[in-house]
């Protein structure tokens, strides 16, 4: 269903803390990066209201680890290998999964404190945060019957695409350059995705500086406990973060509605509706990085 087809009325954020979550017995979540951070609450959030949970795990014991968790606290769970950066590994979750599905929240992400590829000889940043999450959705397409929320960043203001050199062979390469196209990626692709979608409405969201383990990145213990220090007091905790992501997931909304903080600079604070970057809202820019998705991921597209 496209964005023009859709009830133009709906357009309220009715999510500000988790126990607000409308029941969900009976529906389907699949989350991705659910063993960790922003994700682990969304998917907490999803099982306490009465979902029942597909959870992907990269670490199969952390996944079991929560899976029992949520087991033991009544929830119903499928738990399933998958590493978003391996092609086979997409294939084979995305056969595996017992639809429907009636809620997808593309959540897992990735950020190195230097440039690594792949295995296949994808920079991993754009692979972990757009293309793996691009490839999955695609497979699953015709599992899908109501939502599907990408977890976007306003760090995508920043970011250009370079479809010519998206893995940065040949252009210097920054963890914020990297990022910031990849999260630009993601915003635009939901653009295109929702085009492509019937029935099922898009939404993005933005968990704005949330306390996780992604800011561990340096490579080094005693560097990562410093940065850890000092983003502590300063950011939100991660259940604060899985708020917008949550709203995004169960509030009336317009097909790519943006829910991210309502405080300083969209850091903290709670879920609000904003505006994207002109950029994410280009068309043609969205049918570019879609036919970037295709190319790369080998996937079918439009087929």
């Amino acid at each position: 269903m496209t964005a023009e087809g859709m009830d133009r009325t709906l357009h309220t954020v009715r999510l500000t803390d988790a126990s607000q979550m409308p029941a969900q017995t009976g529906r389907t979540w699949l989350v991705t990066g659910a063993t960790h951070g922003v994700g682990q609450q969304v998917a907490q959030a999803a099982v306490r209201a009465g979902a029942r949970l597909i959870l992907p795990a990269r670490d199969l014991a952390r996944g079991q680890e929560l899976a029992a968790r949520a087991r033991q606290a009544g929830g119903a769970v499928q738990l399933l290998p998958l590493d978003l950066t391996e092609p086979d590994s997409i294939e084979q979750f995305a056969a595996a999964v017992e639809g429907p599905v009636d809620v997808l929240v593309n959540n897992a992400g990735a950020v190195t404190p230097r440039r690594r590829e792949t295995a296949n000889g994808q920079e991993l940043i754009l692979a972990t945060n757009f293309l793996g999450p691009f490839a999955l959705t695609d497979r699953l397409r015709e599992k899908l019957i109501s939502r599907v929320v990408i977890v976007g960043s306003d760090a995508h203001r920043s970011g250009v695409v370079n479809a010519a050199d998206p893995h940065f062979r040949h252009r210097r390469w920054s963890v914020a350059a990297a990022y910031a196209q990849s999260k630009l990626c993601t915003m635009l692709w939901a653009r295109a995705l929702q085009g492509r979608l019937t029935d099922v409405s898009v939404q993005l969201a933005h968990p704005g500086w949330a306390f996780t383990n992604i800011q561990n990145v340096t490579g080094h213990r005693l560097l990562d406990a410093a940065v850890s220090a000092v983003c502590r007091p300063i950011a939100q905790s991660a259940a604060e973060g899985a708020l917008p992501v949550l709203a995004a997931a169960v509030s009336p909304l317009n097909p790519l509605s943006y829910v991210g903080p309502d405080g300083f600079r969209a850091l903290r604070g709670k879920p609000t509706l904003q505006k994207p970057s002109s950029l994410a809202q280009d068309d043609d820019a969205a049918e570019a990085v879609w036919q970037l998705g295709v190319r790369e991921t080998g996937t079918c597209g439009d087929d």
